[in-house]
């Protein structure tokens, strides 16, 4: 029987019914190197907690808080980032956020600028697993440069040269390739869109080392 993937694996993380199955999951990851489910265990272990002490009130909450959108960004920034690693191996030059959407089978103008959230979500995956942004830079505005906005509102807008710098001069193998998809899989485990993706890469590494 085939071994599961660190994808896979996240998957079933986010399934466990107990805070004590996610500490002996987590505890066989750590053992095997596996550190994007460690931190998909405890993030799960974390949301089983208040459910096990607040009650059914909570529970409701929690449901009906939940957003709803993300797990959509996320089915389509998997298929983008499918579709940016072809043309990154046959040495294509960036594709367009209006050109990506299209391919992607959502035309617009409007969708256009929801693929910025899409490609932002692929970067955080990147930040997760440790990797330069590749989305950003194989993703560009219709003139051809990188997102002028990138950064420049985030609590990490001092570190937006280095980012770029990073993202720029970026060189992308098949094995990081692996880790980005299990990066998006940790996140749509818990259902974050970009934002809350990012939210939670900001707790689990050190901006200023992955800047660059």
């Amino acid at each position: 029987m085939p071994k599961k993937t660190e994808a896979e694996l996240i998957a079933i993380a986010a399934t466990l019914k107990a805070v004590g199955e996610c500490e002996r999951f987590a505890e066989r990851a750590a053992a095997e190197g596996m550190h994007m489910l460690v931190a998909a265990c405890e993030e799960r272990a974390k949301a089983l907690k208040p459910l096990r002490t607040s009650g059914a009130r909570n529970a409701v909450a929690q449901r009906s808080n939940a957003p709803r959108a993300p797990l959509k960004t996320h089915t389509v920034a998997e298929q983008a980032l499918a579709m940016l690693i072809e043309d990154y191996k046959a040495e294509l030059p960036p594709t367009t956020y209006g050109a990506l959407a299209e391919r992607c089978g959502y035309g617009g103008q409007n969708n256009a600028r929801w693929f910025g959230q899409v490609t932002d979500l692929i970067d955080a995956a990147c930040a997760l697993a440790g990797l330069p942004s590749f989305a950003l830079v194989r993703v560009r505005e219709s003139n051809g440069d990188v997102n002028a906005e990138a950064w420049l509102r985030s609590q990490y807008s001092h570190l937006r040269d280095r980012i770029l710098a990073s993202a720029l001069a970026g060189k992308w193998s098949d094995e990081d390739f692996t880790k980005i998809r299990d990066a998006l899989a940790v996140f749509s485990a818990h259902g974050f869109g970009n934002k809350r993706a990012w939210d939670y890469v900001w707790r689990q590494i050190s901006m200023d080392d992955w800047a660059g």
